[in-house]
């Protein structure tokens, strides 16, 4: 037996008659599904194009022997010519870009080991640095490069650290991360870092707990976007972060540049926070 279905645009389906009615009903359901198909043309299907996302995890960093990346080795000395040197001291080292770019992202760094201000070399940095110090025991400055955690967020081996250089002053003591063109961030991981940690948490003398909090901003085209902060001390609680945390970031919206200050009252305080995963769409 031969039969067209109606509406089918004059397509042609065999049906055999069968003792098995199951059979039969299955060969009906796959002509009627084949139609239905056949009826479709691609203008009545919309199509979605997906934003771009890229995720900075910082895995991609050759740190070396030292475990992390500043800026000594690719440090100038200043002349007096260098409109630096008015801020640094003639004959300091100085070294003031980013330090690491990954995807459409550059962190910026400073180094500067002051020696045209002091007479004697110190070793300072500002910004970001890239590291995989994990030491969570030894408290004070010298252990500035290592996170309160095991190692990056979800497992990971590197991650940055930043320095709000407060004192400073300029451009020079804000950590910033730059994007080649507009981006929509998404979020990002936080953790404390040891030094911060240990000055709140140490065994022997501990500061008082108070709240402390970083705070990171957004720009597009030098206009503010937006503001996200992430507590890193509950003053009242008295409880200090331990571990990573993700970070929503999406109310920055469209972005060029990112900061990252931190803000407490305790001007003894260290202002450093780790950083890993910064996830923005295109």
């Amino acid at each position: 037996m031969v039969d067209s279905i109606p509406g089918v645009r004059n397509r042609i389906f065999l049906f055999y008659a069968h003792k098995n009615k199951r059979k039969m009903k299955k060969l009906l359901l796959l002509a009627f599904a084949a139609s239905a198909l056949a009826a479709c043309s691609d203008d009545e299907y919309n199509y979605f194009e997906l934003p771009a996302s890229y995720t900075v995890a910082f895995e991609e960093a050759r740190l070396g022997e030292d475990g992390y990346i500043w800026g000594k080795s690719q440090a100038v000395t200043l002349g007096e010519d260098d409109k630096e040197a008015a801020f640094f001291g003639v004959g300091s080292k100085y070294f003031f870009a980013p330090i690491y770019t990954e995807g459409d992202a550059a962190f910026q760094s400073l180094y500067t080991d002051y020696l045209g201000l002091y007479g004697m070399a110190y070793d300072s940095w500002n910004g970001f640095v890239i590291s995989n110090h994990t030491d969570m025991s030894t408290a004070g400055f010298a252990n500035d490069k290592s996170v309160y955690a095991q190692g990056g967020a979800n497992g990971s081996a590197q991650f940055a650290v930043l320095y709000y250089g407060k004192w400073t002053g300029g451009e020079y003591g804000v950590p910033a991360i730059h994007f080649v063109g507009g981006v929509k961030p998404q979020r990002v991981a936080v953790a404390n870092t040891t030094y911060l940690y240990l000055y709140f948490k140490n065994e022997t003398n501990p500061a008082e707990p108070v709240d402390v909090k970083g705070v990171i901003t957004g720009y597009n085209s030098g206009i503010e976007t937006g503001k996200v902060e992430v507590t890193l001390v509950d003053g009242t609680a008295g409880t200090v972060k331990t571990g990573w945390e993700t970070i929503d970031l999406t109310a920055l919206g469209t972005v060029t540049s990112m900061t990252f200050v931190v803000e407490t009252e305790d001007s003894m305080c260290p202002l450093y926070f780790a950083i890993d995963e910064l996830e923005y769409n295109k």
